[in-house]
């Protein structure tokens, strides 16, 4: 019952439409000056260009277009076009990945009607689909390789029972931490907030930095405060959002938001502090994975990236202690990539077609353990790598949390993230920016309903 719990709930897991996350997926990298990063040639070359077979007799050649910012994955998209492309030989898939800002550009190729065929979907999904603006899924048999818990996720579907997304893997933000530095050290991952402070203290003391960051990348600092408000907050209070709507609770009112921004400066402290904003993602997931560093807050999605720099690092993933009650560190899981099909798109059937392979265990499969993430299809569990059993010995244990920033109004999130560095850099009081982030969320839900 444990491993199907498991199992269930790793479709959770999960980096996000845009953000990511809650997270969210890696910004265009410091030296590449374009907002729109195309894969390299080999990638980013259709795979019906690739090869000699001939359009199915009788059909139309068709091209769509995806639209994402899973940078990681591009390679991985590649493949999987190329299979499907053998088998739907008529139909041109061409994708393209964002990775800077790709919400606002999203939203402006929707004002200009130039809306891809199928696009990356998850906080801002739903807005999308108030609009008109994307194709519901419900109903579509290819839903049904789908484990029922993803699909009904808010993420992808909404209280009326139309699913604006599928849901494509999951995943979880939580601490990697280097486990061979910690066996050389005598440390163990801490689960109350004073053992987070000894293993802080004992990296310090013998030349270890014990957090990478790569702040320069400004997405990066929001999963820090996710890791720790997830279970501070939400997992003692899910109706959080729902009474700070009421006015029955606020940000400044709620000792847990105290202490989140606590840790996120305490992460910022003991870190490589002076260097963190000249730091990118990639040059923090190079810290962790060549021993420079002794952990790094950061979504799963970061794995393949710390992989790819060094595939022997021992690395493991545990929950941000919260409190002096080891109980209450949860790890904190999530929907993580999901994909809408455009209402206006020319291609429909086509766009359908590419989602329901997608959904095929096989290529679910290759998907997640290339991409190093959970599967949302059913029957697909992928131990792509050590560390896999770390969270699954956490949602064996109960110890997750599933909440975060996926209920905020989505004209709250900016406000939010651009509190982090306002503190952590002393630009404000806490105080103060409680008081703000609760005028910012009364301000975004008047709007939502006006």
């Amino acid at each position: 019952m444990k491993r199907t719990l498991a199992l269930l709930l790793c479709t959770l897991l999960v980096l996000a439409l845009f953000a990511g996350c809650s997270a969210a997926p890696a910004e265009t990298p410091a030296e590449t000056p374009t907002d729109t990063q195309a894969p390299s040639s080999e990638a980013n070359e259709p795979a019906a260009q690739q090869t000699t077979t001939q359009p199915e007799e009788g059909k139309t050649p068709v091209t769509i277009h995806l639209f994402h910012q899973k940078q990681e994955a591009q390679e991985t998209f590649a493949k999987i076009i190329d299979e499907f492309q053998k088998e739907y030989d008529y139909i041109t898939v061409e994708q393209e990945i964002v990775t800077n800002d790709p919400s606002s550009i999203l939203k402006a190729r929707i004002a200009t009607d130039e809306i891809p065929d199928i696009f990356q979907g998850a906080l801002d999904t739903m807005d999308i689909a108030q609009g008109g603006y994307i194709l519901d899924l419900a109903g579509e048999a290819f839903l049904n390789n789908v484990t029922d818990e993803a699909r009904k996720d808010s993420s992808f579907t909404d209280a009326a029972g139309h699913t604006w997304a599928m849901p494509v893997d999951g995943s979880c933000e939580g601490i990697f931490y280097n486990k061979d530095i910690f066996t050389q050290y005598g440390l163990t991952p801490p689960k109350t907030i004073s053992e987070l402070d000894a293993v802080i203290e004992t990296l310090e003391a013998n030349g270890v930095t014990p957090f990478a960051l790569g702040f320069k990348d400004s997405w990066t600092i929001k999963p820090v405060a996710l890791v720790a408000a997830s279970p501070a907050v939400y997992a003692v209070d899910a109706a959080w959002n729902a009474k700070k709507t009421a006015g029955e609770t606020s940000f400044a009112g709620t000792p847990a938001w105290t202490t989140t921004f606590e840790l996120l400066k305490k992460v910022y402290e003991h870190g490589n502090t002076d260097t963190a904003f000249d730091t990118d993602y990639n040059g923090a997931c190079t810290m962790i994975a060549q021993g420079e560093a002794a952990m790094m807050v950061q979504g799963l999605w970061a794995l393949e990236p710390i992989k790819s720099v060094n595939p022997d690092v021992n690395l493991g993933m545990m929950a941000m202690p919260v409190s002096e009650d080891p109980q209450d560190a949860k790890l904190f899981q999530f929907p993580d990539f999901g994909l809408s099909i455009s209402a206006s798109t020319p291609h429909p059937e086509e766009c359908k077609l590419f989602l329901e392979f997608l959904t095929r265990p096989e290529i679910a499969e290759l998907w997640c353990s290339t991409a190093k993430l959970f599967s949302a299809v059913k029957g697909v569990n992928v131990d792509f790598d050590p560390l896999a059993a770390d969270v699954n010995a956490y949602i064996d244990a109960g110890m997750v949390s599933t909440q975060a920033d996926r209920g905020w109004p989505t004209a709250f999130q900016p406000e939010f993230e651009a509190a982090l560095p306002n503190y952590i850099l002393g630009r404000a009081e806490l105080e103060d920016i409680l008081t703000t982030l609760d005028g910012a969320w009364d301000t975004a839900i008047a709007a939502s309903q006006s």
